[in-house]
């Protein structure tokens, strides 16, 4: 079967960019998972009916040093980026840690 693409895949700036943007994320999106998952068990402790007023402090405490490491880690994935061309793998990233560290400072506020 003949290609209909007269350059190969490789040489295409589509494809270079994928690569390029993938290559940057890389170190980030296994984090970006389990944080995901342990602000959810944070923000279900911290806002449970069932769980003692202490388990809840305990759970906003913990959603608190979580915060700070998602903060120093989106820095590095800010720093990481800097220079890089736009694409959209990037700008997911960067939205994926906004919504993070809003979720864990509503964490915090949970009264």
């Amino acid at each position: 079967m003949q290609s209909t693409q007269s350059t190969p895949r490789r040489s295409n700036p589509g494809f270079a960019s994928r690569q390029r943007a993938n290559r940057a994320i890389r170190p980030f999106v296994a984090s970006l998972g389990s944080w995901n998952v342990k602000a959810a068990h944070l923000k279900a402790r911290a806002s449970s009916v069932y769980a003692t007023e202490e388990e809840r402090t305990l759970a906003r405490l913990e959603g608190g040093a979580l915060l700070a490491e998602i903060r120093h880690r989106q820095s590095d994935y800010l720093n990481a980026i800097k220079g890089e061309p736009p694409h959209d793998r990037l700008t997911d990233i960067a939205a994926t840690f906004e919504r993070l560290v809003d979720q864990l400072e509503q964490v915090s506020r949970i009264p």
